[in-house]
Order: C-alpha cells, then structure tokens, then sequence
C-alpha cells in the first residue's frame, strides 16, 4: 500500500470531508475477483444515465458492482483518493494535481467530453464570456474537473479567470441558486444544468470546449473525464479494469445508437417530465458528451491539456509519467 501526503493533498483541495478524520490515505487494495466500487450516478449531472441504461440493456453481466455516490465535483475524487471508490471520473488536471501529491491517479477508459456552459439571462446585455470581466459569475467548486477546465480554455485566450472574473464557487446547487435568484450575472456550469436552465430561458454564451478550439487550434474533442484509477489497483485487477472499459463503451455506443434514451431518462438526470422544452434539447445537446473512442487522439489531448495547463501555472508540474493508460494495449 502506498501512503498519501495528506497535507499535500489538503493544500491542492483534493482532500475535503470524507470522513475519515487524522487516518492516513491509503491507496485502494485490490478486492474481490469481479468485484469492485464504483462511482454512482448522479442526479444533476451528466453521468446520470449510465446506471439506468446498463440496467436497462443488461450490461452489467456478471460484475458485482457496489456503487457509491458523490456529493457533487471534487468529492468522489476525494473518495477514490481515500480508498472508498476503487474508480470514479477524473480529469486530466486532477490527475496531474494528484501526482504532484504523491498520489498515481491514471485515466483507463472513456468519461465525458467537455460540457461546461457560460449561461446568462434571457434578457442579459452579454454576447460573450469577454464582457464579463470584472462581473459576477457562478462556477463549481475549484478543485473540480469543470472550473480547471474553464480556467483553461479561458488562459488559452489571454484571460486569466480566477483575476478577471469576481467568482462564486461552490457546490453546483448553490450556483443555480444564485443565477436563479439574480445574485449573479452569470453561471458557469455542466450539464443537464444547462440545458434544464436553456429550457426555461437561459441564454448560453459559450461552451468551454469552443473556447479551448479557438485558443489551441486543437479539433478533437475536449476530454473532461476519463474512468480513473489508482495506477496500482488497475495493474492487480487489470482483467477487472478492462471490464469496466467495456462496460462504459458499451453504455456509451447505446446512447450513441438511440440519443432518444437521453429523453427517455429525463428523470434520472433531475429533469422532471413538465419541463418539455428541456426534455427535446437532451439528444441533441448531450448525445456527443459520451465519448466513444479511447485511443492516440485522446491521449494526445490529455497530454496537450496538461502542458498548457503547466504553461499557464494552473497546475504546478507535469506527472513523470502519463496519467493515461490503454488497457487495450497490454
């Protein structure tokens, strides 16, 4: 087992209250044979789906899965961190910021694409996130996939985020609470948020990955997750880990084959059945959310992410070794 450097992680914001007081972080040990702790969906957000679709298809074969949810961005990173998950979603720059804490975090499988919004009022004077300097913006919490990721895109622009923007970071409920309410000019935030907030009048200014394009020039689609695993959990159950591979792929090539499911599980990602225009704009908004490739592309944007990021002093270094691994390769 390999012990963390708390503080460390204290100090990066990788570790908040998971409840498990002055105990050392141990790396998660390899379990049972087929058996393994999983992140659970989410409502409110975009991996909401992904349970009730491999239900529905029978995609779970024989793995025992005991899922365990998060209380939002940052915390089952915090809870793969700490042993309670065995895999959860990772972000490029959260494995980085993990390495540079003494902890091997790699990404094995597809997650998400990027879907993080710069949403204003219907009736809002702003065009772009440019004219928002200065202005009041709600986002998630820091250490969370999302917020690097604007902050990312937006450096790639000249614009440094945490200086130009008066930021409201928080849980995402807390944001939606504050642009419901008008405490904010605008909101940054992920999906299904977004388009729920599209449905009933929001406007959406930017997404974060066309931002990203115009400041890189990079056309492939901008990762903001993968599956993420302690490196040495993925090498004692490699068999399970290219398992999980499959079934994400799978969950993901049935969403791509009827985007219509997105609809359908309307109520899975919190989004009731009354709120009609919300539930049409799903397949179309979110379809290309759930990546279907893992491959050199990928990793060459994983890679390309995490340099810039060191460029811009987002993230202090670059691992010494990649945060990803293709288990199709072994």
């Amino acid at each position: 087992m390999h012990t963390l450097d708390r503080r460390a992680l204290v100090r990066t914001g990788l570790f908040a209250a998971v409840g498990i007081g002055a105990a050392p972080l141990l790396a998660a040990c390899g379990g049972d044979a087929g058996q393994a702790k999983v992140q659970d969906s989410e409502k409110g957000t975009a991996s909401a789906v992904l349970r009730p679709i491999s239900e529905r298809f029978g995609l779970v074969g024989d793995l025992r899965l005991d899922y365990i949810a998060g209380s939002g961005p940052g915390d089952v990173q915090n809870k793969l961190l700490s042993g309670a998950l065995n895999v959860s979603s990772f972000g490029p720059l959260g494995a980085a910021v993990s390495a540079g804490a003494g902890a091997d975090v790699v990404l094995f499988s597809p997650g998400l694409n990027n879907h993080v919004y710069w949403l204003v009022a219907e009736n809002s004077p702003y065009t772009h996130p440019s004219d928002l300097r200065g202005k009041s913006i709600a986002t998630p919490p820091k250490n969370s996939d999302a917020y690097r990721s604007a902050q990312l895109a937006a450096a790639v622009n000249g614009v440094d985020f945490d200086a130009e923007y008066e930021v409201h970071q928080g849980a995402v409920v807390n944001g939606l609470a504050l642009f419901e309410r008008g405490d904010v000019e605008a909101i940054l935030t992920i999906e299904p948020n977004a388009t729920r907030l599209i449905g009933e009048g929001a406007r959406q200014l930017a997404a974060v990955r066309d931002l990203w394009r115009e400041g890189t020039g990079d056309e492939t689609p901008l990762v903001l997750n993968g599956q993420g695993a302690l490196r040495s959990w993925i090498t004692e159950e490699a068999d399970l880990a290219s398992a999980l591979d499959a079934l994400r792929r799978g969950v993901h090539q049935r969403i791509h084959d009827d985007p219509g499911l997105l609809a359908e599980f309307h109520d899975a990602y919190g989004i009731s059945a009354d709120q009609r225009r919300a539930i049409s704009l799903l397949p179309e908004r979110l379809v290309d959310v759930y990546p279907l490739e893992w491959d050199g592309a990928v990793f060459d944007n994983l890679r390309l992410q995490i340099e810039t990021a060191v460029e811009h002093g987002i993230v202090d270094e670059a691992p010494d070794r990649d945060v990803h691994v293709d288990l199709e390769a072994r």
